[in-house]
């Protein structure tokens, strides 16, 4: 048995002494670079020019945004938010309500679903500008909402988003 152990452990120590050998005469650098390269999206120009107006002005007129909003990329922003709301005709509840038909009517009337008391309390209609607001940070756009999204800081994606929910009637 110890013949058998002693072959083993010899070959072993051969292929380590090759392995050492090998990094001795024909070391290279190692470049690996561990994780996934991120692609980045060519921006157009009118949206890089939109960012630079917001960081200058707080104050934009959103309906001139709205000019070149895409209910695609807002669709692929919706996909997000599909998880907790239904974009159906049929309102089914989840989570979150439904958003079916969301924009221009008035805030917290659906029968079925369990509003925030800040949202009960908030007479006003989804229009552009409060889905603007509300949907940049929901929880300082009105105190005591239910909702824990931290919001979509990017104004272009917010422009998106609710050009395709303009389109759900």
């Amino acid at each position: 048995m110890n013949k058998y152990f002693l072959s083993l452990m010899s070959i072993l120590i051969l292929f380590q002494s090759f392995k050492v050998l090998d990094e001795i005469f024909y070391h290279e650098a190692n470049n690996i670079q561990k994780g996934y390269v991120v692609l980045e999206e060519k921006v157009e120009e009118k949206e890089i020019e939109t960012t630079e107006k917001t960081s200058e002005n707080e104050e934009i007129d959103i309906n001139e945004l709205f000019n070149n909003a895409s209910i695609e990329k807002g669709t692929k922003i919706a996909r997000q938010c599909s998880a907790c709301h239904d974009f159906s005709p049929n309102l089914k509840i989840k989570v979150g309500p439904p958003l079916w038909g969301l924009v221009g009517r008035k805030v917290g009337v659906i029968s079925d679903f369990k509003y925030s008391e800040a949202l009960k309390n908030y007479n006003k209609n989804w229009t552009r500008q409060e889905l603007n607001g509300f949907l940049e940070n929901p929880k300082n756009y009105i105190d005591g909402t239910k909702m824990i999204y931290k919001g979509l800081n990017k104004i272009n994606d917010r422009v998106n988003l609710i050009s395709y929910l303009e389109s759900l009637k």
